[in-house]
């Protein structure tokens, strides 16, 4: 019985993006990288200009960094 089962196929490998070290969820990691992006830039939008010129951004780079998608991310 040893010999046949040392007959049957092994398992397929899963694609590299899938097969890493968080165990076939690499795309959880993403989401969650996509959902705080999401979240500051909607909590830097609602601050006001006096907020804003305390952490040292105008509030011109604060409309332009609240209106960009969630997906562009450094470091993604």
């Amino acid at each position: 019985m040893s010999a046949r089962l040392n007959s049957l196929p092994s398992a397929p490998r899963l694609p590299a993006t899938l097969d890493g070290p968080m165990g076939g969820f690499h795309w959880l990691e993403h989401l969650m990288r996509f959902w705080r992006a999401y979240d500051t830039r909607t909590r830097l939008a609602e601050l006001d200009e006096h907020m804003l010129r305390d952490i040292g951004v105008s509030p011109e780079q604060a409309r332009r960094e609240a209106n960009r998608p969630p997906w562009d991310i450094q470091g993604c």
